[in-house]
């Protein structure tokens, strides 16, 4: 039941603003309140509707899809970077791998919970990666593996930069507010015009005021895709970020009792 609701929230949210906007509109033709006559215009407004809409939810999905790569990228840099120190640790076992692990640990549990929360922990967790190098230097590890595992942790900060951007900047906000006002405009001003025959255009009306509301919420909704955890069908997912950490849980060494 949760699922289906998760599924059709949108569905659902345009689907009962719209019999609304039926209903007031049978009310309006029972009582002669339709004011305004249809011509040409009525087109352009609903066609230019359309289009500026369909211009922001192109521009938004994007970002969505620049989103959806975030995770898999996110968990390959830790991954590698575990990897590659696991490889070091063998040549020189001078330094503490259980520090890197615990930190790597610490930075992908800190980033799953920083972008359903709009927090920074995972930042600061990153930037904690560094003592672990300078461990390597004095374990005299070569500076050419330390620069890589460098690179690497400097690209795990582009990706939460980049994600803490998409989750907390609206795209082009003139254009949103555009669309915000356009659309219940243009919806009143079907409400308000007589359509003939009366059931047909009430169809018509049904229709494109579904289609307005309806593309209106998923702009809003993908704008931000790192939505709380379950509360749409529509946030990217982190799953792999989760598989990281059980990956990285597995790998804990036990230190020797003495």
């Amino acid at each position: 039941m949760r699922f289906y609701k998760k599924r059709f929230k949108i569905f659902a949210f345009s689907f009962v603003l719209t019999i609304i906007i039926v209903a007031i509109k049978y009310i309006l033709h029972e009582n002669g309140l339709e004011l305004l006559q249809q011509s040409s215009l009525h087109s352009a407004v609903v066609t230019g509707t359309f289009f500026v809409i369909g211009f922001l939810l192109s521009a938004t999905i994007s970002d969505y899809k620049e989103s959806e790569r975030i995770p898999a990228e996110f968990s390959s840099v830790i991954e590698n970077i575990y990897e590659d120190a696991e490889s070091t640790h063998a040549l020189y076992p001078k330094f503490d791998l259980e520090k890197i692990r615990s930190q790597l640990l610490e930075i992908a549990k800190s980033f799953a919970n920083d972008v359903r929360r709009k927090k920074h922990s995972a930042h600061i967790a990153v930037h904690e990666l560094s003592s672990s190098f300078i461990d390597m230097e004095n374990a005299g590890v070569p500076a050419n593996f330390i620069v890589k595992l460098k690179q690497q942790q400097a690209q795990l900060t582009r990706v939460i930069f980049r994600v803490d951007y998409i989750q907390k900047i609206q795209f082009i906000p003139s254009a949103t507010i555009l669309v915000r006002s356009i659309v219940p405009f243009s919806i009143l001003l079907l409400i308000f015009t007589e359509i003939e025959p009366f059931y047909g255009g009430l169809a018509i009306t049904a229709l494109i005021s579904f289609i307005f509301i309806y593309i209106s919420r998923l702009i809003q909704v993908i704008s931000t895709p790192f939505q709380s955890e379950g509360k749409t069908q529509d946030d990217v997912s982190l799953f792999l970020v989760e598989e990281t950490i059980a990956h990285l849980q597995k790998k804990q060494i036990k230190k020797p009792k003495k």
